[in-house]
């Protein structure tokens, strides 16, 4: 544990910013960040049917920004801006998948810690998994998410409250100044909040959701607040739903306001209290002001700015819309091959740049129910409207130069995390898709209709219906033949139903558009192995391993091939490999414990069967096997205790 700084500063600070300059104590710091939270449905948001007291408590001790923006409509671009104060352009974390924070890039948790504060976090999804690149900084960062059963599609974030039970644990190791991120994912689909908020909020599950958190919040403020001594808490959204708006259910390809205006509240320490403010801010504002409040300096970090003016009302009313802010979704280009969504937030307008733009004045139509670009009824444009247009088009060109989405890392991206955030509705494709330069990417608003039949596809090919959901896929692909995902489930779906060459085909398509894919590597390999062409799917399984050395899946289905073709010693060579790779996963380490017991390496295969469980202590194959074992050996009390597990 680093060692504890000092427990006093010199020089000003909030409280005493005028006059003062007697030594200052040395606030504490929680970060709490509310995935897939809408603004608009928290009651100190103006929300008249909302169940959000501890957050409306907080507000009102503290300041409310009414306009708060995020960068992008997904959770690892978002958190990068809000940690290293960069827009994502700038972080190089442009989506979820196949991207990872860069080490070069300064995040808060690094100056905070080498500043001399204890660091602590907890997530509460996959999203936000080690392996993104987040946790650097950090003494704890607990991102147990994924042990447990495993199902597939089935995937599930950590509850709030398990989340903040984690948080409580580990506070009593933490000695202040520290700096605490705790991270709730739960108003992220599927909404199925716990009772009582699943009856209450009965037909509105999404706001169930958002209440069972709110009171989770509560426990954790508590909790914190006695142990901290001065304190500031920071709660930010990194992004919103859409929840139908814009024809958009979840979030991920827009960037209109359902999905980037969010909460962001500060209360605490030398905070004034019940400040409400207007001005547009920005997720990339949260870490230069926090820094700003302790008083270190940090030259050069990030591309916001500190919000401390505002709090102390030196800001003035009619800078209120002179900053600028950029905001992206690579979502839509990297999953289905459409053009990209970036815009610009200037001057109370915001921009967006498609191949058909949109122009929407904030201001007076927040909701962005009217393009100024495309008035009601087809008439003529005003002149002023198309020179706003203009300006916000260059200063957003300007910005972007030669901007190209960025390199995505498929490479370093762990598959696992992958293929969970996959059962989360992220259906990307490799961040590399290839296109022809002379063809028109499709404008999302066109694309967005069409993501219906990917989600029947992928709902109908999970419940047994492959051969409707195939007809879904065709209807898609035939409009959108670049799309990797509904190629790769297309894939999928003709495996379920045993059409290995038509499994093969598509896969090459996903193929072509996507190479350096380690998961269409993977799909041709599952289809050549149900052709049984050793070869071909040997070569397969290898080049997706090769781009990703860590891909447990693709371990098992090949050790499980080489198995069917009776090379047992190469299947357990496969699996020792895994493990050399740092692969952790209970199937692969329950399949090599029953391959050395048919070498009758009894104590290898009970040695494997214990790490299972170690990783999963609920899988079933591992508890069987162990009880057979022990009661064999005669140690019936052992054998008993793994059969009792079983019930």
């Amino acid at each position: 544990m680093i060692g504890r700084i000092a427990a006093t500063i010199l020089g000003v600070t909030l409280a005493a910013a005028a006059v003062c300059r007697e030594p200052q104590p040395v606030p504490s710091i929680l970060i709490i960040t509310l995935d897939t939270t809408r603004a608009d449905r928290l009651g100190c948001y103006g929300a008249k049917d909302a169940a959000t007291p501890n957050l409306d408590r907080l507000a009102s001790r503290g300041a409310l920004f009414e306009n708060a923006l995020s960068p992008a409509p997904l959770t690892l671009p978002s958190h990068t801006s809000l940690f290293s104060g960069q827009v994502p352009r700038n972080h190089g974390a442009r989506d979820n998948l196949n991207f990872t924070v860069d080490p070069s890039v300064r995040l808060l948790a690094g100056e905070l810690s080498t500043a001399g504060w204890s660091t602590g976090a907890w997530v509460g999804s996959v999203v936000l998994d080690r392996s993104a690149g987040l946790g650097r900084g950090f003494d704890v960062y607990d991102d147990s998410v994924r042990i447990g059963e495993r199902t597939a599609f089935d995937y599930k974030e950590r509850a709030a409250s398990q989340v903040v039970d984690a948080a409580l644990r580990d506070l009593r190791g933490l000695k202040p100044p520290f700096f605490l991120w705790v991270h709730l994912f739960d108003p992220h689909l599927p909404y199925v909040p716990p009772e009582p908020y699943r009856s209450r909020f009965k037909e509105r599950p999404y706001d169930g959701e958002i209440a069972f958190m709110d009171h989770e919040i509560g426990r954790l403020l508590k909790a914190v607040e006695a142990k901290a001594g001065p304190l500031v808490v920071a709660v930010a959204g990194d992004h919103g739903e859409s929840l139908g708006d814009h024809g958009e259910a979840g979030h991920g390809v827009f960037t209109y306001n359902s999905t980037q205006h969010v909460p962001l509240i500060l209360a605490g320490h030398g905070i004034p209290a019940g400040r409400r403010i207007g001005v547009p801010v920005g997720l990339v504002d949260l870490a230069p002001t926090l820094l700003d409040l302790t008083s270190i300096v940090t030259p050069g970090f990030g591309d916001g700015r500190s919000l401390a003016p505002l709090l102390l009302k030196k800001d003035r009313a009619e800078r209120s819309w002179k900053e600028a802010y950029e905001l992206e979704s690579m979502y839509g280009r990297f999953a289905y091959g459409w053009e990209p969504v970036r815009a610009l937030v200037k001057d109370g307008y915001k921009y967006i740049d498609l191949p058909r733009p949109e122009l929407y004045n904030l201001v007076t139509d927040p909701e962005e129910s009217q393009d100024l670009l495309h008035p009601a009824g087809g008439g003529q444009v005003p002149g002023k409207t198309v020179n706003i247009a203009r300006r916000l088009r260059s200063a957003l060109a300007t910005r972007l130069n030669e901007d190209g989405g960025g390199t995505p890392g498929q490479g370093g991206v762990d598959p696992e995390r992958r293929a969970a955030l996959e059962s989360l509705g992220y259906l990307g494709g490799s961040g590399r898709v290839s296109h022809d330069p002379d063809k028109p990417l499709i404008d999302p608003k066109d694309g967005i209709q069409w993501i219906d039949d990917l989600e029947a596809g992928r709902r109908l090919c999970n419940s047994g219906k492959a051969e409707a959901g195939i007809d879904a896929l065709r209807r898609l692909l035939a409009r959108n033949p670049d799309n990797v995902p509904a190629l790769l489930t297309l894939a999928g779906c003709n495996l379920a139903l045993g059409l290995a060459d038509q499994a093969v085909n598509a896969s090459l398509l996903a193929r072509d558009l996507a190479p350096e894919d380690s998961l269409v590597w993977f799909n041709l390999a599952n289809a050549r192995a149900m052709q049984n062409s050793r070869k071909e799917a040997v070569a397969a399984y290898e080049q997706a391993l090769k781009l990703q050395p860590r891909f447990a899946d693709a371990y098992l289905n090949y050790a499980s091939f080489l198995m069917r073709t009776a090379d047992d010693l190469s299947a357990a060579a496969l699996l020792h490999r895994a493990r050399e790779q740092g692969v952790l996963d209970p199937d692969i380490e329950a399949e090599l414990g029953v391959l050395l017991l048919k070498t009758g390496d009894v104590d290898g295969a009970m040695a494997g069967f214990r790490r299972a469980l170690e990783l999963n202590p609920y899988a079933r194959a591992p508890l069987k096997a162990l009880a057979m074992l022990h009661r064999k050996q005669g140690q019936d009390a052992l054998a008993e205790e793994y059969e009792r597990r079983l019930k």
